[in-house]
């Protein structure tokens, strides 16, 4: 099966600054990995996607009504022969009332008010796994300890009930519970360690193969894999949902972006 038999779409959204938080707990690398999945998608490889399919919001963009309002509009086009691509790269955070993920106007005082809660993110991939013929869902939410004292290490488990969703799904997670993730120049330049892994999988890394394309079970294996082995096994991705193994997500016959070198 081929996932790219329709359109590709992607929502990318990747929030290193936030304007409610003091400036020690901004993150260094989630715009930039929203960035450079963009650069991807629009290559030849990654299916020429083309800039009115993709929807990049970063930083001062990722206010938590853009977010929603991207699922109410924007990812109402694809049909059942399309394919979705969502990644979500930031902090993520867990209080008393639930997890949720923190936008560029989140207030840590009042996250019910004003974060995205992760019970509504879940509802609205749900949503679109009833419309889209293929969902690739892509979490790095557990980037720093504590946010306004709470664990971010406690979202996992709730990260991970997104991946019981039907529908034709792949998620990756990029950390177990109680796991952070990494980010540094040394992935890449300036990205997330599993950001950073899944782009190298799909630019033809994770072709095991060598049949020249990368596959959702190929790009499983490699990126649970290789974030350990890149992380001084400090950091274990978990995959989610149901997507065959034989989908393809690339094809490498044709060129790539050049987003990223070799690790």
């Amino acid at each position: 099966m081929r996932a790219a038999e329709g359109k590709t779409y992607a929502l990318l959204v990747g929030v290193s600054k936030y304007g409610k938080l003091p400036k020690d707990l901004w993150l260094q690398y989630p715009d930039a990995d929203a960035s450079a999945f963009a650069r991807f998608l629009a290559s030849p490889r990654g299916g020429a996607v083309p800039a009115a399919q993709m929807h990049v919001l970063t930083n001062e963009q990722a206010t938590t009504g853009a977010l929603r309002a991207e699922f109410r509009d924007f990812l109402q086009t694809p049909g059942k022969e399309d394919t979705v691509y969502i990644l979500i790269a930031g902090h993520g955070t867990v209080d008393a009332s639930g997890a949720y993920v923190l936008t560029y106007d989140s207030d840590p005082g009042n996250l019910a008010g004003s974060a995205m809660p992760m019970a509504e993110l879940h509802s609205l991939v749900e949503r679109e796994l009833t419309r889209a013929g293929h969902v690739i869902f892509l979490a790095d939410v557990c980037r720093a300890a504590a946010i306004a004292g709470q664990k971010t290490t406690d979202l996992g488990g709730v990260v991970a009930k997104i991946g019981e969703a039907p529908g034709e799904m792949l998620g990756l997670m990029a950390a177990r519970p109680k796991e952070l993730s990494m980010e540094g120049p040394e992935f890449g330049g300036g990205h997330g360690a599993f950001t950073f892994v899944v782009l190298q999988g799909l630019s033809g890394a994770a072709d095991a193969d060598h049949d020249g394309f990368v596959t959702a079970s190929e790009l499983i294996d490699f990126v649970t894999t290789g974030v350990p082995k890149l992380t001084g096994n400090r950091q274990h991705p978990r995959d989610l949902g149901n997507m065959e193994n034989g989908t393809r997500l690339a094809d490498l016959s044709k060129a790539g972006a050049g987003v990223l070198s070799q690790p």
